[in-house]
């Protein structure tokens, strides 16, 4: 599918790859691992073309289509069922094709050329699913989080999260040849990684995937390439899979390393010993030979150890640290939280549950302090400090600061080596403390701003997505810390392994309430799933509940139909005259073969003649019946479309435009 041959690319002084192989096959679905910085989004722009190779060489079929998620859209006033739709280029070119070829045979219905290439285009269409397009598009907005009313809205209402979340889903209707994911569960809630996990583990075409969230990879792909030191590696998933084989392939490659080193050696003290003696001449050049020709095995250097965060043990607090009573929060005039009854206690480690906009962030701030309640009382034990950490903390950084100042900014009172070890922990070490915040990557930014967090001296930590940016090594150090951790800390967080790894309770924030949730995280899971699996197969458009609304949609169904299959309808009533026409004249043909006289030697000339036009007819009359037939299925996928839409009016509860339940119709 795509070959890399002795690939090289490098930017000044970082080696992205130098030489490297790899082939990627059709149907492979590959997690893309390494740490951040070594060039794993620079690899996917050489597999997209938009970058060249210093040398070497990228094979790439011609007729491929390849997909990505695209890092902006642009505001537009499409529908994000039209934004979606726009994802996959050929569907929508064909489809405004169809219009304006329909538009032309309005006015010159006996233009043969143009009644071809429609066909042609209708058979296309076909094949790419024209027909439950729609369909299939709102079913991976909702399964990406969008609301059932949100799909009609413009894309200009949406914001930058959102607008991401819709680019992955242009990506996953166009359903692409190869498609390429650079993290795509940053903006994702936990429920939509959950559909999005159980999507990819059925792609039916090929998947490169980057991501540091070592549970999705694990549901998701079966390949792992790992990009360090500039070559790429090939390694079986489940990841436990990929941890024991790069540690078998280092000791191999360290013993064939050290065999080496033994038999180079051995070669240099017999050229040493011997370079002088005239009767030993020959050997002396066959071992020089022999030398010259070994490539020189690199073994690599030892691993660094992984990062290990120890977390500050925090200061004492009471054995109730926050109780909320009757409390509720709004926006506007929209309530977010209404009457909530929580009580949190010395020692809980809660993981919130629920979708994106359901209020786990405003849940914290009211527990942060950073919200007043619209009603009811937010009361906190004495001594309790609370601290929260969120996307923002990274914004607030000062980026003449060095990491060091920074960090000693958050707790004045700490002492330089208990800053310096935090820091050291969370892999800033040596003269990279003094580096500037201005020049850190966003995972960088991140692992300082959670520095700071700890160094606050808070005992009651308030975690809004805390390993967003980090790579896996970080990711493990900080679920590995929290489990420790001896305080008390809410917790969202789109990662399924650190939930589960760390959190001993969760509560579930939906409809305006906060409950406890006491099934579990599988459950919750699977729960989430199949709900927004229904939703799937629900219909995308609301539809009014009174019966005049059902009168207008059912005849603007039909009138649609009518239209739809206008054109289609005269050009098989036009195949069915030429049908008619060559039949007649192929029985007459028939009729005049028979006559025995037509054999004698005087009418060979005009009997070869009618034989070939009897094989003219023969074909031009299959190739109007295959034509005919197609129109005609083109014609009854309409009509039955059309049905099941009117079916679905009739027999369906209708749900009103604010999205509650009516009487069925």
């Amino acid at each position: 599918m795509i070959r890399f041959e002795r690939v090289s690319k490098a930017f000044g002084a970082q080696v992205i790859l130098s030489q490297a192989d790899w082939e990627i096959n059709p149907g492979e679905r590959i997690g893309l691992i390494g740490a951040n910085g070594v060039g794993k989004t620079t690899l996917l722009r050489l597999i997209l073309g938009e970058l060249e190779a210093d040398a070497g060489t990228i094979a790439r079929h011609s007729h491929q289509r390849l997909g990505v998620v695209r890092q902006e859209i642009l505001a537009s006033d499409r529908s994000l069922i039209e934004e979606t739709l726009c994802g996959h280029e050929e569907l929508v070119r064909l489809r405004q094709q169809r219009q304006q070829l329909r538009q032309h045979l309005t006015d010159h219905s006996s233009d043969q050329t143009a009644l071809a290439r429609l066909g042609e285009v209708d058979c296309r269409l076909e094949t790419l699913g024209t027909y439950d397009a729609e369909a299939r598009a709102g079913a991976i907005l909702l399964g990406l989080g969008f609301s059932n009313a949100a799909l009609t809205q413009p894309v200009t209402t949406c914001s930058g999260g959102w607008r991401m979340r819709l680019a992955l889903a242009q990506a996953l209707f166009a359903q692409p040849d190869l498609l390429l994911l650079d993290e795509p569960t940053n903006h994702l809630d936990l429920e939509s990684v959950t559909w999005l996990e159980y999507h990819l583990a059925q792609w039916p075409k090929t998947l490169i995937l980057i991501s540091h969230n070592r549970s999705f990879l694990d549901r998701t792909v079966t390949t792992l390439m790992e990009l360090e030191a500039g070559q790429l590696s090939r390694y079986p998933a489940p990841f436990e899979h990929y941890v024991a084989r790069k540690a078998e392939r280092l000791r191999g490659l360290v013993k064939a390393a050290a065999e080496q080193q033994r038999r180079m050696a051995a070669l240099e003290r017999f050229i040493d010993r011997f370079r002088a003696k005239a009767t030993k001449a020959r050997q002396v050049q066959s071992r020089i030979k022999m030398l010259g020709r070994m490539e020189l095995i690199e073994a690599s250097e030892p691993q660094r150890q992984p990062p290990r965060i120890q977390l500050p043990v925090p200061g004492p607090c009471p054995r109730e640290l926050c109780t909320l009573h009757q409390a509720s929060c709004r926006y506007d005039d929209r309530t977010v939280l209404a009457n909530v009854n929580l009580n949190l206690l010395r020692g809980d480690k809660i993981g919130l549950l629920g979708v994106n906009g359901a209020g786990k962030s405003t849940l914290l701030k009211l527990c942060a302090g950073l919200l007043t309640a619209a009603s009811g009382r937010v009361m906190y034990g004495a001594g309790v400090r609370p601290a929260w950490f969120a996307q923002h903390a990274l914004e607030t950084l000062v980026p003449q600061d060095s990491v060091l100042a920074s960090a000693e900014a958050a707790q004045p009172t700490a002492t330089r080596a208990s800053v310096r070890q935090l820091l050291g922990s969370f892999l800033f070490s040596g003269d990279e403390v003094f580096k500037s915040v201005a020049v850190l990557s966003g995972g960088e930014r991140a692992r300082l701003a959670l520095v700071r967090l700890f160094l606050s001296g808070a005992n009651l930590l308030l975690l809004d997505e805390p390993t967003n940016h980090l790579d896996m090594e970080a990711r493990t150090a900080l679920t590995d810390a929290l489990e420790a951790y001896q305080g008390t800390f809410i917790l969202i967080s789109h990662d399924r392994d650190l939930l589960e790894s760390v959190c001993s309770h969760y509560w579930l924030v939906a409809d305006g309430r906060v409950q406890v949730w006491e099934q579990g995280l599988d459950a919750y899971l699977e729960q989430s799933l199949l709900q927004r699996n229904n939703r799937d197969t629900a219909p995308v458009t609301a539809t009014s509940g009174n019966r005049r609304d059902l009168r207008r949609q059912t005849a603007e169904l039909r009138e649609r139909l009518a239209r739809e299959t206008a054109v289609l309808r005269q050009q098989r009533q036009l195949l069915e005259q030429q049908i008619t026409q060559m039949e007649k004249e192929q029985a007459q043909l028939d009729q005049w073969l028979a006559a025995p006289e037509r054999y004698q030697d005087n009418n060979k000339e005009l009997l070869t003649a009618q034989l070939i036009r009897h094989q003219q007819l023969a074909f031009a009359l299959e190739q109007a019946l295959a034509s005919w037939e197609q129109v005609s299925r083109t014609i009854e996928a309409h009509e039955q479309q059309t049905q099941e839409a009117l079916e679905a009016l009739s027999n369906s509860s209708i749900v009103s435009a604010n999205g509650s339940p009516t009487t069925p119709l």
